[in-house]
């Protein structure tokens, strides 16, 4: 007799089925963006109190480019979030439901994202 309970897959195995998904990998990043959006918050909120104190605190972070670096992880992170977000609004509105446009859709998300984060960079960095 064939059991239908669930089996625990390895995580190797885990990532392996679903790398080969863009549905998923967008899914799934969302979730880690998400989890990077909240443990840079605290940092955020101190480089943003630093800066603020006075004029010369002012330039020394936004001269340091490791800080420069972390607000633009910050950005990126936010941009990933927030494309991903209007697709999964728009998944739970009944639109890209089925696997054809689920996908086209994850890509197209995808392809917005990077050019966010690449513009991103930009702004942040120079």
């Amino acid at each position: 007799m064939k059991s239908n309970r669930p089996i625990n897959l390895p995580l190797s195995q885990v990532i392996a089925v679903n790398s080969k998904s863009p549905i998923a990998m967008a899914s799934i990043l969302h979730r880690v963006s998400g989890i990077v959006l909240f443990l840079l918050v605290p940092v955020m909120l101190c480089i943003l109190q630093t800066s603020l104190s006075s004029a010369d605190s002012f330039a020394a972070v936004f001269n340091n480019i490791a800080l420069r670096f972390v607000a633009w992880i910050f950005v990126a992170a936010t941009a990933y979030h927030f494309v991903m977000g209007i697709k999964h609004l728009l998944a739970d509105a009944g639109m890209n439901e089925e696997l054809k446009s689920g996908r086209t859709a994850a890509v197209i998300s995808f392809v917005i994202a990077a050019v966010l984060i690449v513009a991103s960079f930009v702004w942040v960095m120079f």
